[in-house]
């Protein structure tokens, strides 16, 4: 399975390098005394270092707080941090082909790349945003009711049977609702994801890794609690494609 991390580091790259072109055509910061093909090299890579930043800055957020912002909805957090890797990464490519002049022209250069990093990052999480909006049911899944007050906001990640009680985990903790496990998973629904073994379910957008270790298939979740998969879960996960 393509996990979240590795679909928006395709996403970035497709962004960067469409970016990389129109940059290419509109040819600022004196570009338009290159060739064609020369602005196209130039900028597609410069892009492309810039999209790889912005990628590591999200890879660290996603490392440091359990979850993508960026798949969260939070545009200008996510805009902010992925334009200073992008800028960080820029730099190291572009400080020595341009060899700017003193402290005032290194300053300089790295505002204008922080800029053009800045702009795209923004569209490119505001076009997330969109799409996820778009993507979103009307109404959110029924199973958020049940949750005590401070978890309605965080995103399911997995739900866990325990006697007569299912334990709902998120991103911000978990909560124990009595209720039986096939009603949770009714109520869990439209969120997309399967049940890996008879006593749990997982969201696949709360799905981080999916593993074999010492034989056996283990599902980890963004929070980093391991699942157990038992035969039929793990063809469940061949037939959905998470293995």
């Amino acid at each position: 399975m393509q996990t979240n991390l590795q679909r928006l580091f395709t996403s970035m790259i497709v962004t960067s390098v469409v970016a990389g072109v129109v940059l290419s055509i509109l040819a600022p910061f004196g570009t338009g005394n290159f060739s064609f093909i020369g602005r196209l090299t130039y900028w597609v890579g410069l892009c492309l270092a810039g999209g790889i930043g912005a990628w590591g800055a999200e890879f660290i957020i996603s490392k440091i707080t359990g979850r993508s912002w960026l798949l969260s909805g939070k545009p200008w957090p996510t805009a902010i941090w992925q334009s200073l890797g992008a800028t960080l990464m820029v730099t190291l490519f572009a400080i020595p082909l341009h060899r700017p002049h003193g402290w005032l022209d290194i300053a300089l250069s790295l505002f204008y790349i922080w800029v053009v990093a800045m702009v795209i990052c923004t569209v490119g999480a505001l076009q997330k945003k969109g799409e996820a909006a778009v993507a979103a049911p009307d109404t959110r899944p029924a199973l958020y009711e049940r949750l005590k007050p401070t978890l309605r906001q965080a995103d399911i990640y997995a739900l866990s049977s325990e006697d007569h009680y299912v334990r709902i985990i998120t991103s911000e903790g978990d909560d124990l609702v009595l209720m039986r496990l096939s009603d949770a998973i009714k109520e869990v629904a439209p969120l997309p994801g399967l049940s890996p073994h008879r006593s749990w379910w997982v969201a696949e957008g709360g799905t981080k890794t999916v593993k074999r270790i010492d034989g056996k298939t283990v599902i980890t979740l963004a929070n980093d609690i391991s699942i157990p998969v038992s035969r039929n879960g793990a063809k469940a996960l061949r037939e959905a494609g998470w293995l």
